[in-house]
């Protein structure tokens, strides 16, 4: 009874102030997790020095910068997305079936001078969190280079991994060069099932095994999955829950279903407004089991009265070949950094109708973005697609922020290059 009067509390609280326009919440917030925070009770850390794997560590410089970065965004000053996930490599040694990087040319990877180029300009920008993901990262020789160049420049990496190749020897290179975090990717909590998801028999006991020996190295592990309705009605997030407590496992990300990747246009998946909000509840009781994981569902996260979408003001996407995306799930791109500054593609992003605003619920779950967008990408082109072949007027933005004549022109052109 006492969680459910606090969850009530709390949502009308943010109903009656509106979305947060100012994250009001998350300078206070901020400002807590560092000053009295572990001394608050239903706070729960994923370790004593970082609220969340998602997170610098509250007591370094990073999260000064992190801060700041808030605060700057609350006053509509220029500041730059919290993180970006640089999806390294193509290469992997799974085959999903629900691969979000479906539809993706898988070569002309960047080389390793162009991702330290890309490194160092994140850093420029002040991004403070750089996620390494793939494909599969372990695949990629160079990844210990790429993480000391992140370290070097003063931010967080952290990565995302299928875990099958989470060796002692993968690990300790990792670990050395400065990534101690992990997020290893689990599709179910059967071991069957997992391995039929991941079209490769043996995968879930090779990942359990690399995140045990993850753990045992002291390094900071998290599980990241996934929850669409059947999954929730199965009860699949107290077997995750149960799950880290077995393994040591200190955060559970969960993700909603989303249509991506081989399932771009499959809307029936979309989670309903029961699903979105069980999913909130799982996110609001992490805090009562003290001895459990910390809890991160983006069906909380998510929500207008929240974050909203993470798309481009708080996150953004480079894929293996340079392309820049809002977010990892996001199937378009506004540029590619081979061919201009990481800088001028953020600030044309920013520019865009759909993402010049605050907040608002996940894109690639919105009902109307996805008939705009999403419905008008050519069955079978390759991905990411370009956003002047679906919007060409806002893709030609002169420098004084205005559309240039040139715009109009175009778009009878864009529209038939579609």
């Amino acid at each position: 009874m006492e969680t459910h009067a606090v969850r009530r509390g709390w949502r009308k609280l943010l109903r009656t102030l509106g979305p947060p326009t100012f994250p009001f919440f998350m300078v206070i917030g901020g400002s807590i997790l560092r000053t009295i925070g572990p001394y608050i009770p239903f706070l729960k850390y994923a370790r004593s020095d970082r609220f969340s794997y998602h997170m610098p560590p509250v007591y370094s410089e990073i999260y000064q910068r992190f801060y700041e970065n808030i605060v700057n965004r609350g006053l509509g000053r220029n500041s730059a997305p919290h993180a970006i996930t640089l999806a390294v490599t193509s290469e992997c040694n799974l085959k999903c079936i629900h691969c979000s990087a479906f539809r993706r040319d898988t070569t002309n990877s960047l080389t390793t001078d162009e991702w330290l180029d890309v490194i160092d300009q994140c850093a420029r920008l002040g991004l403070t969190d750089l996620i390494i993901t793939g494909g599969e990262p372990f695949t990629r020789p160079d990844l210990d280079i790429l993480i000391r160049r992140i370290v070097d420049n003063n931010c967080v990496p952290d990565m995302f991994t299928n875990g099958t190749m989470l060796t002692h020897e993968n690990l300790r290179r990792v670990k050395d060069a400065g990534c101690d975090t992990l997020f290893v990717s689990i599709d179910s909590p059967c071991e069957n099932e997992h391995d039929l998801l991941r079209g490769r028999e043996g995968s879930w006991k090779k990942a359990v095994e690399g995140i045990k020996r993850a753990v045992e190295m002291d390094m900071s592990v998290g599980i990241s999955t996934y929850l669409g309705k059947e999954q929730i009605d199965k009860g699949y997030q107290k077997e995750y829950i149960r799950m880290c407590k077995e393994l040591g496992v200190k955060e559970l990300t969960i993700f909603d279903l989303v249509p991506t990747g081989k399932l771009i246009k499959h809307d029936e998946i979309l989670l309903t407004p029961a699903s979105r909000e069980k999913g909130r509840k799982i996110h609001e009781h992490q805090w009562i089991d003290r001895k459990g994981p910390r809890v991160s569902a983006m069906s909380n996260v998510n929500d207008p009265h929240i974050l909203g979408c993470f798309g481009v003001r708080w996150q953004i996407h480079i894929t293996h070949n340079g392309y820049v995306t809002p977010c990892d799930f996001m199937p378009i791109h506004w540029g590619n950094v081979r061919e201009e500054p990481l800088s001028d593609i953020l600030e044309r992003m920013k520019l865009h109708p759909e993402y010049d605003r605050n907040t608002m619920t996940c894109r690639i779950q919105d009902p109307e973005f996805r008939r705009k967008y999403i419905h008008n990408i050519p069955d079978g082109a390759t991905l990411p697609y370009p956003i002047e072949k679906i919007d060409p007027v806002h893709r030609a933005i002169d420098e004084s922020g205005e559309n240039s004549g040139a715009a109009a022109g175009n778009f009878e052109l864009g529209k038939e290059s579609a």
